[in-house]
């Protein structure tokens, strides 16, 4: 009888901890700049003026209001609205709000500095580099960044989707200069969103990932040796790994008692099924496992190029 109820009583704690984490979806789903967004909140990189559509898909009954910080809303139906960005560049904030309770979300529409105002290789101060002039086999996935995110010291902390942070992806290995440029595609955040929930469901207790590495400009890529063509200066790519008590050693995920090269394959295997799954095709991309040096536990880098690439 004490082991049953023991039994019942780990299985109760198992459930509460899985059930714990909290994905973050919103009850609403939002197509912007080709891109379904179910998260609460979510951020989209846009041009100065820039009109984006926004869908929004669910029962034609769905009523959903939308608010704006700056900007202009042009409301076509119940279900799809136009949004011209402003000129000012930084964070405009959008408030969408169901008629089911509950059906709510803060779309960040965040305004990014033109490509054009770059000079030579600094923009604003801050070095950036250069990037190939031709396209990697002719992808246009390789094509040069039309705009830069403006990162300061105010907006770091910004909270980019349910378990991401601005910040988190910057150029880390630049420090001393505000503020700073990157590129950050929404396609990485959601798949992100989507490992780090998958983590959760197989019983593990995380909240976010480290970004060891993110956005890289050009500039420091080649101080670095890698490749021209880099997925990193796209902002598409990110090295990250699991680390609960910031001990800056990846966490014990397959649970055989030591953190090891196994745990990044832990992680590394979920991206592989993401990547086999029709559903998750638009994300499709890079995976690579990296083994422990002096500067770095195991990790693994996870892109979303739009073909399937492994290392």
């Amino acid at each position: 009888m004490i082991r049953k109820f023991v039994f019942l009583m780990l299985l109760c704690s198992i459930a509460f901890s899985v059930s714990a984490f909290n994905p973050g979806y919103s009850g609403l789903i939002v197509t912007a700049k080709g891109l379904d967004i179910p998260y609460n909140p979510f951020t989209i990189f846009v041009l100065p003026g820039e009109t984006v559509d926004l869908v929004i898909k669910g029962d034609a009954d769905n009523h959903v209001e939308i608010q704006s910080s700056e900007g202009q809303l042009i409301k076509k139906d119940d279900l799809h609205w136009q949004y011209i960005a402003p000129q000012s560049k930084g964070n405009h904030v959008l408030k969408l709000t169901g008629s089911i309770p509950g059906k709510k979300m803060v779309l960040n529409v965040f305004v990014m500095v033109p490509a054009s105002e770059q000079n030579g290789e600094y923009l604003n101060g801050y070095r950036i580099g250069n990037y190939p002039e031709k396209l990697y086999r002719n992808n246009p996935a390789y094509k040069k960044p039309e705009g830069f995110i403006e990162v300061t010291k105010q907006n770091f902390d910004l909270q980019i989707s349910p378990h991401f942070r601005l910040g988190q992806f910057i150029c880390k290995q630049q420090p001393g200069h505000w503020p700073k440029y990157m590129v950050l595609d929404p396609k990485l955040i959601i798949k992100l969103e989507l490992l780090l929930e998958k983590l959760n469901k197989n019983g593990l207790e995380i909240n976010s990932l480290f970004v060891m590495s993110g956005y890289r400009s050009p500039f420091y890529n080649a101080s670095l040796g890698r490749g021209i063509y880099s997925r990193h200066i796209y902002g598409d790519a990110a090295d990250v790994y699991v680390d609960t008590n910031d001990d800056k050693v990846i966490d014990d995920l397959n649970r055989d008692g030591k953190a090891s090269m196994g745990d990044a394959v832990f992680m590394g295997d979920i991206i592989e099924s993401m990547d086999k799954d029709p559903k998750y095709k638009y994300l499709i991309g890079g995976l690579g496992k990296y083994k422990k040096t002096s500067a770095h536990t195991w990790d693994i880098h996870v892109d979303t190029r739009g073909y399937k690439a492994r290392w």
